[in-house]
């Protein structure tokens, strides 16, 4: 009896051990996707809305995609809502990019805003989005976000 007590405790301390990690401090390492980088999405025509082959392909896909974060609201540690771009120079400024080089994303579960370079993963989805800062003519259904190593 008093070692099927311990194994399940032991048991029960892994499961409770794996859930706070993937909840609160968990690496998004584990998530995978085609890279994407801002020369193929630059080849979007966001006039006509035409994509080339290589990103319809990925549409509706799981990707990665380096750039970096503009908070689209005010709570600085839980971000669900941002602007991807290629550049920190790209963040904040008039005129703003083009269209393809911007992606709306929206997370899943909220992640703390970075200035740094990030990795965002999730789903690909060839769509307009407008924000107060432009359009983006990219929507990424965010799983995670990691820095860019």
């Amino acid at each position: 009896m008093k070692n099927w007590l311990i194994g399940g405790i032991f048991i029960l301390a892994v499961v409770l051990g794996a859930v706070i990690y993937q909840n609160f401090g968990g690496s998004t390492a584990v998530l995978s996707g085609a890279e994407l980088d801002w020369r193929q999405l630059s080849e979007m025509d966001y006039i006509t809305g035409k994509a080339p082959k290589e990103l319809e392909a990925l549409n509706g896909k799981p990707v990665k995609i380096p750039g970096f974060m503009v908070p689209l609201e005010d709570d600085q540690r839980a971000v669900t809502e941002f602007l991807l771009v290629p550049n920190a120079q790209a963040c904040i400024h008039v005129p703003p990019p083009p269209p393809n080089q911007m992606v709306y994303v929206k997370m899943k579960k909220g992640t703390a805003s970075v200035v740094e370079p990030i990795w965002v993963y999730g789903t690909f989805n060839i769509v307009t989005k407008n924000s107060q800062y432009g359009d983006a003519s990219f929507e990424i259904i965010g799983e995670g976000v990691e820095l860019y190593k």
